[in-house]
């Protein structure tokens, strides 16, 4: 067994890209990766971080999962069952403030004590986005008073940075919103900047690494997992080009997750960082061409409803004097009265025939509803006589006993007004008729269906009801599911919700014994800041391969599937 190599995960969320990397296995079942730290400042995120730390540390034990389970169970925290244990994943997660100098000195103090010297560490995290993101923009660009090079968001990547300068590890991989591709300070793209800056530390920061390291004054080449032809920089003397990228080539950073085996089309920008005494051992092209991901083809794709189908049915609540009765009740009259509506009220955009398809499914609902459906999901064991066989299937399932299911966790509904759950039961039955999501007030055009918002049909308000359709990857989940939910409604009328939260961690592929601590409002934030951790493993997989180049080693890790597929396209 070769000892795993270290990663320190910055601005880590829940711990997406951490759990994804912790999954990789060496051939002989122990773990390639070991996360020694990890840092984030909210703190149910940090809760839910460190949770998933003594997970790990628990399960590495070889003492049983009891203790972790029992928990979710509703038994004693590990705090009080497995203390020792506890305190070792609090040394591991750390809840502070990056940017804040306490929060940097302390980090600081904590990888000098880790890491220190460390030539195979590896990097992870995504700086805050807020300030990147096309939303955020628009909303700043509402503030008189906004300038963007008074707003410290669009300089947290410099925290990063520091840690690179400091400690030079041999790869960082940083992710972010594609809105960073485009985004300005004053008249300046600032993406080219980052470039920059992370391709040479040194100079950005005014800092070396470690004086008795070998690599202290290393930089870094940057490279991009679905162009092998795309790396920055092309001038520092190992490359035959001495150009620099053009703008028009920084798409080629953006990682599309629905062409990797997520059931979720996520688009974000991803950059592989590598320290370039390893690039010149391996060879940039050589390096380029091993960091691309293999793609899946369109018929390959994973749907919402592969990851969703298994999950117990729930019913959405009432805001209001909530019952089960009283939601029935509620269902069969906005199903009535919206199927008659569409029969009376013609539509510019939706053709006769079709609005009797749609009314059709409105009368069956009224007629025939799902029956005792509950708000809430109880995890309960279950026996099952065979236990997972696909490979996506075990990765769901996680370190649960093979032989049971029915432990499900984090599944419960949210409560609505009569007037959106009209909206969510039309919208749903609309896009089962139709295989796609009704556009806005043109197709949702009854006047009962109108939110009372003025500007309705325009503006920030517009085209706000979205369905996740069941037989193609989900819209991208983001924290905003924490809000109102309404572009997230369940593809299935008879349900007539949004999703909950287990079932958003189902399509960011979050196995089902991820626990999420806090308030739903949290858990749902939690789970749209965070990377996909199975596309975190697609990249962990890549950037081992790059190292085990470096040092001469190949066939050390185990990413493959049980068919011998790239875990990434099987997915």
């Amino acid at each position: 067994m070769t000892q795993p190599i270290h990663v320190v995960d910055l601005f880590a969320g829940p711990g997406g890209l951490g759990e994804g990397f912790s999954s990789i296995r060496q051939n002989d079942g122990s773990r390639q990766f070991k996360t020694l730290v990890s840092v984030e400042k909210d703190p149910a995120a940090h809760r839910t971080l460190t949770l998933r730390a003594f997970y790990r540390l628990l399960q590495n034990s070889g003492m049983g999962m009891s203790a972790y389970y029992d928990y979710l169970q509703g038994g004693e925290h590990p705090s009080v069952s497995m203390p020792k244990l506890w305190e070792q994943a609090g040394e591991e997660a750390l809840c502070l403030e990056l940017g804040s100098n306490d929060g940097n000195l302390a980090l600081e103090k904590r990888l000098r004590e880790k890491v220190s010297g460390d030539e195979n560490l590896v990097l992870i995290g995504g700086p805050p986005c807020q300030a990147y993101s096309v939303v955020g923009r628009v909303r700043n660009r509402g503030n008189k008073n906004y300038r963007p090079e008074d707003d410290a968001r669009h300089f947290l990547y410099r925290e990063y940075l520091s840690v690179i300068a400091k400690f030079r590890p041999a790869v960082f991989v940083m992710e972010n919103v594609r809105g960073i591709l485009t985004s300005r300070v004053g008249k300046e793209r600032i993406f080219g900047q980052i470039l920059t800056d992370l391709s040479d530390p040194t100079v950005a920061t005014g800092e070396e690494g470690q004086a008795k390291t070998s690599f202290g004054k290393e930089g870094y080449t940057i490279f991009s997992l679905k162009n092998d032809s795309v790396y920055f920089p092309k001038n520092t003397g190992l490359f035959n080009s001495p150009l620099l990228l053009e703008e028009e080539e920084y798409n080629a950073f953006i990682v599309k997750a629905e062409d990797h085996g997520i059931p979720q089309a996520r688009h974000r920008v991803i950059l592989v960082g590598v320290r370039n005494d390893i690039v010149r051992k391996v060879g940039p092209k050589a390096m380029a061409s091993t960091l691309q991901m293999p793609k899946t083809d369109d018929s390959g794709k994973l749907t919402a409803s592969a990851v969703l189908a298994d999950l117990p049915a729930l019913r959405s609540g009432l805001s209001r004097k909530d019952s089960a009765e009283a939601w029935y009740e509620t269902i069969r009259k906005v199903a009535f009265r919206v199927a008659d509506e569409l029969l009376h009220h013609n539509s510019e955009h939706i053709k006769p025939d079709q609005r009797k398809r749609i009314a059709q499914e409105l009368f069956d609902i009224a007629e025939s509803p799902l029956e005792g459906l509950s708000k809430r999901y109880e995890p309960k064991a279950k026996p099952r006589l065979i236990g997972p066989t696909t490979e996506v299937d075990r990765w769901y399932h996680g370190a649960q006993d093979s032989n049971v299911t029915g432990l499900w966790y984090n599944h419960e509904t949210k409560s609505h007004m009569e007037e959106d759950l009209a909206r969510y039961l039309y919208c749903a039955t609309f896009a089962k008729v139709m295989g796609r999501s009704p556009i806005g007030s043109k197709e949702i055009y009854l006047d009962s269906l109108a939110p009372r918002h003025a500007n309705w049909e325009s503006g920030k308000f517009a085209d706000r009801f979205k369905v996740v359709l069941e037989d193609k990857p989900s819209k991208t989940i983001t924290s905003h599911i924490s809000k109102d939910g309404h572009y997230y409604i369940h593809y299935d009328p008879r349900q007539c919700r949004t999703l909950t939260v287990r079932e958003a961690a189902r399509i960011q592929t979050f196995p089902d014994d991820y626990y999420f601590e806090g308030n739903r409002t949290e858990q749902y934030v939690q789970v749209g800041n965070a990377v996909p951790p199975l596309l975190a493993k697609c990249i962990a997989g890549k950037v081992m391969e790059i190292l085990d180049l470096a040092r001469g080693r190949t066939g050390s890790i185990n990413v493959k599937s049980s068919q011998g597929d790239d875990i990434c396209r099987a997915f």
